[in-house]
């Protein structure tokens, strides 16, 4: 476990041609209850250039200190911009809008789950995945037609009873499977956590920029309300009004 103590985050982001790093502010979602993470860069008073972005532009967002940044979210422009009402925000979206865009027509034979997921994301042009390693029954016929690559995993997961959650972290394709985590950061009373408050059933923490913090992620909570190790359910990072960089952490 490392305990950090975080000050001075800093900030780029890119859309497209464009290398962003200041007069901009952000927000990034990324939960196990949404099978996509999205993201918004949106432009202060200060600085709202020209820029000509298309949907499918590719877009990041890294944070980081000290000048060693880590990229927290990577996609694509989800929405066109253009100098109409939303002229002071892109908004995007990880790599399910591959997925969203990418037609299934298929009859599969004598096939299991993970060759089906295993296909479909090939037809969207994804080659990182892991897959569970559990073992289903063959299915004889499975038929998928006019279906997204989402739909079709949906529908994968129905044809065989299951339920599990998919999702793309890193780049990588998970589905039944969780990110490896090299490192379980510790956040601890006095040290690096804001504020620590339990809402609707689950907890909140708030910290200040923690890009290496994820959904499915452990992490170590040391506190007088609550302590040990605790599995992420969701992680929102933003600018607040005062232009600081928070993150809050759901447990």
């Amino acid at each position: 476990m490392e305990t950090l103590e975080l000050f001075y985050p800093e900030i780029a982001a890119r859309a497209g041609p464009y290398n962003l790093d200041q007069g901009i502010e952000f927000e990034i979602f990324s939960a196990k209850s949404s099978y996509f993470d999205w993201a918004k860069i949106r432009f202060t008073e200060d600085f709202q250039p020209e820029i000509s972005l298309s949907r499918k532009d590719p877009g990041s967002i890294e944070l980081g200190y000290n000048g060693v940044m880590e990229e927290v979210f990577t996609g694509y422009v989800s929405k066109p911009y253009n100098k109409g009402g939303a002229a002071d925000e892109i908004n995007l979206k990880d790599n399910m809008l591959l997925l969203e865009d990418t037609q299934i027509n298929n009859t599969f034979l004598d096939t299991t789950p993970q060759e089906v997921i295993a296909y479909v994301l090939g037809q969207a042009g994804i080659s990182k995945m892991k897959l569970s390693g559990d073992s289903f029954p063959t299915r004889k016929k499975l038929p998928i037609r006019q279906m997204s690559a989402v739909q079709a995993i949906n529908a994968v997961n129905a044809a065989w009873g299951t339920k599990k959650l998919f999702f793309f972290s890193g780049g990588v394709f998970y589905w039944g499977e969780k990110p490896e985590q090299s490192k379980v950061y510790t956040f601890e009373y006095g040290v690096n956590i804001i504020s620590l408050n339990r809402l609707g059933g689950v907890w909140e923490l708030e910290t200040v920029s923690a890009p290496f913090v994820r959904h499915s992620h452990k992490i170590n909570v040391v506190h007088p309300k609550i302590s040990g190790e605790q599995e992420v359910e969701k992680v929102i990072s933003s600018t607040n009004d005062d232009g600081f960089i928070r993150t809050k952490i759901y447990f």
